[in-house]
């Protein structure tokens, strides 16, 4: 875990120091959803929304041990939120270091948390 918590702090400094785990589990199911609008296939939207709702339903229990408590409306409310941010840089995102670097960290992130993003 240390290890995941240093990488992402590398790659994510302000985001990951800033903010709790509920919250970038949020990020990381917005990165799905909004994914989910750009691949060819139902299959790989489907795919990538499987991704989403598992990354929500993960951030409403991280939440909870937080002390936060947030509803799975609430959290798919910020969900929402953070993907309007990602489709205002339309599908050249996919190409960009950002979105790869978010990528990775969301696949590590899952491991390190036991979310199974994967159908």
């Amino acid at each position: 875990m240390r290890k995941m918590l240093s990488a992402a702090a590398f790659l994510f400094p302000t985001v990951v120091a800033a903010q709790p785990y509920s919250e970038s589990m949020a990020d990381c199911a917005s990165l799905y959803q909004n994914a989910a609008q750009w691949v060819k296939t139902d299959e790989s939207a489907d795919k990538m929304m499987y991704a989403a709702i598992q990354w929500a339903e993960a951030a409403v229990i991280q939440s909870q041990a937080e002390g936060r408590d947030l509803s799975i409306d609430a959290i798919w409310q910020k969900v929402d939120g953070k993907t309007e941010k990602w489709e205002e840089k339309g599908a050249k995102v996919f190409f960009s270091q950002e979105f790869r670097d978010w990528t990775q960290y969301c696949r590590k992130f899952a491991r390190d948390r036991g979310v199974s993003i994967n159908r």
